[in-house]
């Protein structure tokens, strides 16, 4: 099972993570065509990968955090604790022991402990940084929590208008919060962006 997550630095939209169990042979299949992490492709390739592996795949899980459920835990300084959460909710909900890989938000063998305590697990989590880039299962996840994510967005632009892709450095994303008259539900009341912007 690989685990990662989409969208955890931008001030709207939601946070996504997936996990994805695949079999050792569509591994390496992965490997030699060379899926990788997400951000690394283009959307058409990323689309395309993600429908081969939504075909290949044993099991998936996607959790979404919406902006409500992220500033709770932000303004208890614990953004790696919701992540920690949402994967350790996937890990539970696949019910069979498999060997994890978690693209880790900070010391890996801090953050595989919490996720040991937070699930009972009795098969080894495997944390490391950049596992995106290092396991293909990881690389698939990667690309699931991105596809969805991006989905998500495009629905929310067809409803509020083009706010861009949603992160603090994005000008678009800056302008459309200057002018906006009510903020949005999406929007993370917790990021010193909206501060900055005296919006709250």
């Amino acid at each position: 099972m690989g685990i990662d997550e989409a969208g955890r630095g931008p001030v709207l939209g939601p946070l996504v993570a997936a996990g994805v169990v695949l079999s050792p042979l569509v591994c390496e299949m992965i490997k030699k065509i060379g899926i990788k992490d997400s951000k690394k492709l283009s959307p058409k390739l990323r689309s395309m990968f993600f429908d081969l592996i939504e075909h290949e795949a044993e099991w998936y899980s996607i959790v979404v955090s919406w902006p409500d459920t992220i500033d709770e835990y932000v303004l208890k300084g614990g953004l790696n604790d919701l992540e920690c959460r949402m994967f350790s909710s996937i890990i539970s909900s696949y019910g069979s022991n498999v060997d994890v890989y978690v693209d880790s938000p900070l010391k890996p063998d801090v953050f595989s402990a919490q996720l040991k305590r937070q699930t009972s697990y009795m098969g080894r989590i495997n944390c490391s940084f950049k596992a995106d880039d290092i396991y293909p299962v990881v690389s698939c996840a990667s690309v699931l929590a991105k596809v969805v994510r991006d989905s998500i967005i495009e629905g929310l632009k067809a409803e509020y208008g083009d706010f861009g892709s949603g992160y603090p450095s994005d000008k678009k994303t800056i302008e459309y919060l200057s002018s906006t008259k009510e903020l949005p539900f999406f929007a993370r009341k917790s990021w010193k962006t909206l501060k900055q912007l005296e919006l709250l």
